[in-house]
């Protein structure tokens, strides 16, 4: 190709040689002339010889004007051209794309993954998706602990399914057989006794051997089946009870709590029917071997009203208007509440003068809640509170309600810790099974007891229930000495779940001594104060081990000491309140409007319990709380309330001034006191612990001057 150009060349130039005109330019001769003649002159032009050409070289420069560049997916031309025109060209391949991650979000458990790419280079996208990853559930929780997923960053739990150990023995399956059964072993029973001889002191004295004690043995075999039977009946009526509360929108289940409600008074009324039969038989000695004269007289004009139908009937009603207030809306409670509570209470008293008293406060205090100090007391108890407590809870409830509006950013941390549900949410429950875990009863190693294997317990062999009913509560099921607990809707949060196994702990631990000895019994302030001191050991862990940032902690504190100033208040008012009422008697502030007439009418009862709430300086806090209807679920109860919560506030002190464990082993000995003597009073109980009794005005001063610092 070269060599044909280079010759076309040659030609080229040879051409235009041979056209060339080499002489002088033509010259025009004007007309008339005759033009000079010369001759030229003649010379020889000179020959040389060409040097030799050299061969051109292209030198080639990429012309981005003529290229074409390669693309992800498309290949590319370079073109580079020389001086001399010369092209070359070249094909470059495609580049290919560069991916990278743009946005990526991982898979959970319950979602797809995305993961997003982008090319750098022609920002091209691709879109990636990955599948969920499904829950993995621990498969070694304890039955306290919810089950956790163990994926990273999962929140998921869930409570498992009871081990069913006791369900069959928690299930009501009472029926009109039952009742056959009870009727016929208590004819049996009364049978034999009327076909014995009537009561000589001659013959028919006690003996450890002889006929006699032979035939009462037999006879008290019979008499023992019936009670079994009778407590029976009633662990069946606590069944239906706690069934109703479970579905109380169940009518049925309603139905068979109210029917059981008066079966229970009427096998308990038939029941002491067989007292004075027995003291009339020449079984007299036997059946009350061990009782003084006194004892014996008290105890058959007990039998004889409790078995009296006038005593019968009042309780029957009373049963019918606690079912009634229990199935009234929020709205209606408020307007049938005082009707209800004014029949409620009059039939209270009426009961107690048939057993003997002159009111029903002084049978309470005494028969119902076993305490070691009268109305009377509670009255001074009421003026020590108005006079060191109540400035304490308002200073309290003052810093709870500016801190809860100011510190909005914490209250989240808060609620998931304290205030939420301990059966869905992690946080709590993981809070308050690692506190249980650390109390023990080191104290009495061969009871061999600790919290922990019995909150595992609960949680896991079916004597744990949750409900409807807005309440929570522990009881014993009788007929199988069997405790259990109960959550309602809002009564599952962490201090609810520590305040009752308190109570749970107590059924636990004193289950030996109640078995062996018939007599023993706890004040209800007691029983209160394993629930109310183990709240305030709870939070002096919290503030220790929960990692809460100091405004978190503040929440929690101050929120807890409000309610815990909040039911010494308000079971003081309430006291107070009962006491006008089933007394007749008000001497507090508007007494003058309230008694005008010597009557206090349940249309006042509003009135009079916004007065006491005044007199205590606690109106906008507590103005309204008798509506609820303790005075009618739990009547003259508040009370100890109040007195519990006095004595375990003396806990908080020592736990933030001498320390958790000298806290915590103060608060142990208000159970194992029963090792050494389970007779003691209130008050030897708190000495035995260590702690003020609740009578003493020093405590109210110490707490005053302790927590107005706080």
């Amino acid at each position: 190709m070269k060599k044909i150009i280079a010759l076309l060349l040659v030609f080229a130039f040879l051409f235009s040689m041979a056209s060339c005109n080499f002489g002088p330019a033509a010259q025009t001769t004007p007309a008339g002339t005759t033009p000079e003649v010369t001759t030229p002159e003649v010379t020889t032009p000179e020959v040389t010889t060409p040097e030799a050409t050299t061969e051109h070289v292209h030198e080639f420069v990429l012309s981005e004007a003529d290229s074409t560049p390669a693309q992800c997916e498309a290949a590319g031309l370079e073109v580079s051209i020389c001086s001399c025109g010369e092209r070359e060209e070249k094909e470059v391949g495609a580049l290919g794309h560069n991916m990278k991650v743009q946005m990526e979000n991982k898979p959970s458990c319950t979602e797809t993954g995305t993961t997003i790419l982008k090319c750098s280079n022609c920002g091209k996208r691709e879109y990636i998706t990955t599948d969920a990853l499904d829950h993995n559930y621990a498969t070694d929780t304890e039955a306290s602990r919810l089950v956790r997923c163990l994926n990273e960053g999962c929140p998921s739990c869930y409570w498992a399914e009871s081990n069913g150990k006791h369900t069959e023995a928690l299930t009501f399956n009472f029926g009109e057989e039952d009742k056959k059964a009870i009727d016929d072993k208590y004819n049996e029973v009364l049978a034999l006794i009327e076909a014995a001889p009537k009561y000589d002191p001659a013959l028919h004295g006690f003996a450890e051997e002889g006929a006699l004690a032979d035939e009462f043995a037999a006879v008290d075999a019979v008499h023992t089946e019936l009670y079994d039977l009778i407590m029976n009946a009633i662990s069946q009526r606590q069944l239906a009870e706690i069934a109703y509360y479970c579905d109380m929108d169940n009518k049925e289940l309603e139905e068979t709590h109210a029917e059981m409600l008066d079966y229970h008074t009427q096998i308990v009324a038939k029941f002491y029917t067989l007292s004075r039969p027995f003291y009339d038989s020449c079984y007299r000695e036997f059946y009350y071997q061990g009782m003084s004269e006194e004892e014996i007289n008290s105890f058959l004009f007990d039998s004889d009203a409790v078995s009296n139908p006038e005593y019968t009937a009042l309780k029957e009603r009373n049963n019918a208007i606690e079912t009634e207030f229990l199935a009234l809306s929020e709205m209606q409670q408020k307007a049938k509440v005082a009707e209800l509570y004014a029949e409620f209470a009059a039939n209270n008293n009426k009961m107690a003068q048939l057993m003997g008293y002159e009111n029903y406060l002084e049978y309470a205090y005494e028969n119902v809640y076993g305490r070691d100090y009268t109305y009377q007391d509670a009255a001074e108890l009421a003026d020590m509170v108005k006079e060191y407590i109540a400035p304490v809870f308002a200073a309290i409830y003052y810093k709870w309600d500016h801190i809860a509006v100011r510190e909005q950013a914490d209250i989240d941390t808060y609620y998931s810790q304290v205030q939420n549900s301990f059966f869905e949410d992690l946080a709590p429950n993981t809070l308050v099974n690692d506190y249980i875990d650390l109390m023990a009863f080191t104290s009495n190693p061969d009871k061999n007891i600790t919290f922990s294997d019995e909150f595992n317990k609960l949680m896991g062999d079916g004597n744990m229930f949750r409900g409807e009913y807005q309440g929570a509560f522990v009881t014993t099921i009788s007929g199988v000495r069997l405790p259990i607990a109960y959550f309602g809707e809002g009564y599952d949060n962490a201090f609810t779940i520590v305040h009752e196994f308190g109570h749970f702990m107590n059924e636990i631990y004193s289950a030996d001594v109640a078995e062996e000895n018939p007599e023993f019994n706890q004040s209800f302030d007691l029983l209160e104060m394993h629930s109310q001191g183990n709240e305030l050991l709870y939070l002096t862990y919290l503030k220790e081990n929960a990692g809460f940032t100091e405004v978190a902690l503040n929440l929690v504190e101050t929120y807890t000491l409000v309610n815990m100033f909040y039911i010494v208040m308000a079971g003081m008012t309430i006291d107070v309140f009962e006491q006008a009422i089933y007394l007749n008697q008000y001497d507090g502030l508007n007494a003058d409007v309230i008694m005008a007439d010597g009557q206090i009418t349940y249309d006042e009862y509003d009135f009079l319990y916004k007065s006491i709430c005044t007199d205590f300086g606690a109106l906008d806090v507590i103005g309204d709380y008798w509506q609820y209807g303790m005075t009618i679920t739990s009547a003259c109860y508040y009370i100890s309330y109040s007195v519990s919560a006095l004595s375990v506030l003396q806990l908080y002190d020592i736990a933030n001034t001498q320390g958790f464990d000298v806290a915590k082993d103060a608060y142990l000995k208000l159970f194992t006191y029963v090792d050494e003597n389970p007779g003691m009073t209130m008050e030897e109980i708190l000495t035995h612990a260590g702690m003020r009794s609740f009578k003493d005005e020093q405590l109210y001063i110490s707490m005053n001057e302790y927590f107005l610092k706080k």
